[in-house]
Parts: C-alpha cells; structure tokens; sequence
C-alpha cells in the first residue's frame, strides 16, 4: 500500500498551507490525517509493506509524523505533476522491489468514519487486482448528497463477485458535476463518487505506462535509474518537472472497473 502525501492541499487554505498541507493537520481527532491513513492501512497490509509517496519538502513531515515508516519506505517526487507520474514512478519503485507486487494508493487527506468497511473494500480491490492483473482497479464511495465538487464513476455491467463484494466494469469517469447533474447521479444507483483509489499490478502499470504515455515512462526510467546512481537532485527535478500534468485515470480508465 503507497500512502499519496504529495499534495498542497490548495482547497482547505488558509488552514492548509503549502508548508503545512491537510494530510499533515489535524481535523478530526487528536491525529493528523495521515497518521489516520497509516493506522487504516496497516490493518489491510503489513506495516513493512506500507510506502509514502510525497514531495521532497515534506519528506522531514512525513518522518516526524510517521516514524514506523524508514527512509527506504519513502517514494520520493521531485514536485506535484499530477496522478499520471506519481502513479508511474511508484510503481516503479514498488515493482523495483518486487516484480510481482500489486499495488494500492491511498488517499492521505480522507476522513473514514467506517474503518472496517475501508479495510474490506481495498482487501477486495487488492484481491481482485491480484486475480485480474491486466486490470486496474478502483473504489467508488456510494454518493449520500448531490455534491458538486468531487468526480463521480459511471458503474457499466458486473465484473465479478471477489472476496464477497460485488466488481463492476466503470463505463466512464465524470469531471465535476453542476448541482442539476450531481442531482440526476444520486437519483440513479450507478453513479459512485471517485475515492482516487487506484489497485494494480506494478508490472502492468508500468507497461500502460509505457504503451500509453511513453514521455513519462522514459521519463521515469531515467529518473529511477539517476537517484540509483546519485545524480544531481537539480537535474533529476528539472526532467520531472519538464513532465505534463496528466491524470492517471484519464490514461488508462478503458482497462478499469470498480470494486
């Protein structure tokens, strides 16, 4: 499991500054949102196999709030530029470890009141990606109001039946909807809101990667390959950033479905 902590957390300033962004306050309880997410996440996978995926200025954040997750456990981006490369290196250096690895990113910044229905929902995704490997897989959240500010996932026909939930195919992903649209979602039972989980094998997200956006695949082969040998942080930050924002979901949702 690779905790996603490189956000600046725009949308909650001015709490959430750019020094100090959500994941890394406390909102909810007496700890911070990613401590949050880690005590979550261990509960799915063990503690050795959870990651941090988070820019380099936080990297001190993540140390002091996180201090079971070692230096080796942390996936180091060079500056936010979107789910597309952060996605790609990740799985890059989870599939470094381990070919075989499957792979789940989380969400730092979520507040989940049903922990026992978290832990289920990405056992079954994780499962599912396992069983399937040429498919992504992701979570939807069943909407409760007609919210204006999330994307949703459109459910197409059902997938299978994995460690007693229900998989369907996704039929497409929807940007923000206006209130009259959000409305007509909650109106129907296959609309989900997008929880930004995404559930894969490391080796064939690195082969999506590659068919489907060879810039950044190329991208993160050098990247990977200069911080192995200990190249200037300049130099590697200057050819990730050279990389477009791009969204994950966007690239590769035909191969997706949801748990």
């Amino acid at each position: 499991a690779v905790i996603m902590a490189g956000g600046t957390g725009t949308r909650l300033w001015p709490m959430s500054r750019q020094g100090k962004p959500k994941q890394f306050q406390k909102f909810i309880s007496s700890e911070t949102m990613i401590q949050e997410t880690y005590n979550r996440v261990v509960k799915v996978v063990p503690k050795e196999n959870v990651f941090v995926s988070t820019a380099q200025q936080y990297q001190a954040l993540v140390s002091e709030q996180l201090p079971g997750v070692s230096l080796d456990q942390l996936i180091m981006e060079p500056s936010p530029k979107g789910t597309a490369p952060a996605i790609a290196l990740v799985a890059k250096r989870i599939y470094d470890k381990n070919p075989n690895a499957v792979v789940a990113t989380i969400a730092s910044d979520h507040a989940i009141k049903n922990v026992e229905e978290f832990v289920s929902s990405v056992s079954c995704a994780l499962w599912t990606a396992r069983k399937y490997p040429d498919k992504l897989v992701t979570v939807g959240i069943n909407p409760t109001y007609p919210d204006t500010g999330l994307g949703y996932i459109k459910m197409g026909k059902e997938f299978s039946v994995d460690a007693g939930r229900r998989v369907f195919f996704v039929d497409s992903f929807v940007e923000k909807p206006d209130r009259k649209t959000a409305e007509k979602y909650i109106a129907g039972w296959e609309y989900l809101w997008n929880a930004g989980y995404f559930i894969f094998s490391a080796m064939q997200m690195l082969a999506w990667v590659k068919e489907f956006t060879p810039h950044i695949s190329t991208a993160i082969e050098a990247i990977v390959k200069m911080t192995k040998e200990g190249a200037d942080k300049r130099m590697i930050k200057e050819l990730y950033e050279a990389l477009p924002v791009e969204s994950i979901d966007i690239i590769v949702f035909t191969s997706a479905f949801v748990a």
